[in-house]
């Protein structure tokens, strides 16, 4: 069969077993579904509609807007509310959109997977599948729009569109920057000169925003820091040291040392084995999934490692996966654990995700119990985090070290 068809047709299979899954209690059991799907997509249209009507957003206090619903707290970057609407676009982005998004993601991930056997068709069906990637498209956070952004980036060639996005979703949420990434390795013959030069024209457009918008990004920055996830769907180097404080109540800190100087002295360890087959990499260092795997990698490196995100923000993780296919075909033993990894941690994640749900939070004199299969479900979950983010940022320091020889010989 045509790998365009066979790729539509997973495409329209997953696209329906989540329609069905959408309407179904089952969901119920693996995540916290809200009443009504795309709740965390709707919420910003509010935003919207409240500016359109001339409310002002930057404020502490609750917002009417005059319809009797109370918004939530305005937590975007001020350039999101340039985004266009009105009444017709309102109807649009609350019943089309969110689902012409889902499409986009399921299609253009079977797209770049492109499974050609067993082992990554069922790589793909549990990489889109999985109670963590259901969770994100129920929700549909704006991190499908920077998803979806990473992979146009990617293949498209007019790039002051992809620099353009760049800005645009930084300004929204920061850790979107890195697509600016791909200044330095969207063209490969692109000078040392002219890299430097637009990274200066960006900068100073980034800055010029920011300066006219000094007042609104200071407030929002000083007031309207997002939710942090607790011990419950946790994507984070900091989940260790969590659990760790609340089994041995040893200070967060110590523990926040150690395991970040673990996690450091491990990369350093596999960096050092990796070092054999650089020039594998090397040679594939301007490929459409090396590309990939880069920016996905420093979205994670971010949401990972420098902040606590909820579980949901692991779907960037998707986007390691075409560079790991790539070079597992060169029957580089390492590469085909990392997939293993994959497969092990995805399945993992439905017994994670039943016990985050159905397991109660009961409370001793104010105090908050966990049950012991509530820690031990989320400690391997975190342990497996753990190992495959060593590999990825193994890989990542790598790749970038590479880059930056590569920018040194154009000089």
């Amino acid at each position: 069969m045509n790998s365009i068809i066979k790729n539509f047709l997973h495409t329209i299979i997953i696209f329906f077993i989540i329609i069905i899954l959408f309407q179904s209690e089952i969901l119920s059991d693996f995540i916290w579904a809200l009443p009504d799907p795309f709740g965390d997509f709707k919420a910003p249209i509010n935003w919207l509609e409240c500016h359109n009507l001339g409310f002002n957003l930057l404020t502490l206090d609750k917002i009417d807007c005059g319809n009797g619903k109370n918004i939530g707290q305005f937590n975007y970057g001020y350039i999101f509310l340039y985004t266009p609407y009105n009444e017709a676009l309102d109807f649009f982005y609350r019943n089309y959109l969110p689902w012409i998004l889902v499409f986009l993601f399921i299609f253009f991930t079977t797209i770049i997977i492109k499974p050609k056997n067993k082992i990554e068709t069922l790589l793909l069906y549990l990489a889109l599948l999985n109670p963590s990637t259901l969770l994100f498209l129920e929700r549909m956070q704006i991190d499908c729009l920077f998803y979806l952004a990473i992979i146009l980036v990617i293949f498209n060639r007019y790039y002051f569109i992809n620099w353009a996005l760049g800005i645009y979703f930084a300004l929204i949420k920061f850790y979107p920057i890195a697509l600016l990434i791909s200044i330095f390795i969207e063209n490969k013959e692109r000078s040392f000169k002219k890299i430097i030069i637009i990274f200066f024209s960006l900068s100073v457009i980034f800055l010029t925003i920011l300066f006219f918008h000094f007042d609104e990004y200071n407030f929002m920055i000083n007031n309207m820091l997002p939710g942090k996830p607790g011990y419950h769907f946790l994507y984070s180097l900091n989940s260790l040291p969590k659990i760790f404080k609340y089994i041995f109540e040893i200070k967060y800190q110590i523990l926040l040392l150690i395991f970040y100087s673990l996690f450091i002295f491990f990369v350093v360890k596999l960096v050092k084995k990796m070092n054999s087959f650089e020039t594998l990499i090397n040679n594939s260092l301007f490929s459409n999934e090396s590309k990939l795997f880069t920016i996905s990698g420093f979205f994670n490196l971010f949401l990972f490692i420098l902040v606590s995100s909820y579980v949901y923000k692991e779907v960037y993780l998707i986007l390691f996966i075409p560079f790991i296919l790539k070079m597992k075909n060169n029957k580089i033993r390492i590469f085909e654990i990392i997939i293993y990894i994959y497969i092990a941690r995805y399945l993992y994640i439905f017994l994670y995700s039943f016990i985050n749900v159905n397991d109660g939070i009961s409370f001793e004199d104010g105090k908050r119990i966990f049950s012991e299969y509530f820690l031990i479900t989320i400690f391997i979950k975190s342990i497996l985090d753990f190992i495959l983010m060593i590999f990825m940022v193994s890989l990542l320091y790598i790749k970038t070290r590479l880059y930056i020889h590569h920018l040194l010989k154009l000089r």
